[in-house]
């Protein structure tokens, strides 16, 4: 299995290898501080009005939410990779985002822009999982 955050061959990585080392770590292991260190360019663009814009930044306020929320938990569903035009790519992750194990948290979509071996650029949207009672049809969320 390849180190996630092995950075050393960057500029060879495709985009979907890129975003892939980047789901891994800042989805599947929860550790946003090592996926925005080792791939987020430094310029980075954040559209989520509730997160401070640039990679320090970003990096800051996601370590220290992960902090207060130690059962914090993205739970991929699936992930949908773009065509590469004008030399980036764009890549959804929908994910089922909870705070806590207990509750029924959202239901998330992260668009991330890839370009250069980095994520440039960040848009998401969230949907809170309502009880089930509440649905209209059986599908479920994901």
């Amino acid at each position: 299995m390849v180190d996630p955050a092995d950075i050393s061959n960057r500029e060879q990585l495709s985009d979907r290898e890129v975003a892939e080392r980047f789901i891994e770590l800042f989805h599947h292991q929860d550790n946003p501080g090592e996926a925005f260190r080792c791939w987020v360019h430094p310029d980075y663009i954040q559209h989520n009005p509730n997160a401070p814009t640039g990679r320090d930044e970003s990096m800051a306020f996601l370590v220290n939410a992960v902090r207060n929320n130690p059962e914090l938990t993205h739970e991929v569903k699936r992930v949908i990779y773009g065509d590469r035009t004008d030399g980036e790519t764009l890549v959804a992750v929908h994910h089922h985002f909870r705070r806590t194990k207990s509750e029924r948290g959202h239901a998330v979509v992260d668009i991330l822009r890839i370009r250069d071996g980095y994520v440039v650029e960040h848009w998401d949207v969230m949907q809170p999982v309502p009880d089930l009672q509440d649905m209209k049809n059986a599908n479920g969320m994901f």
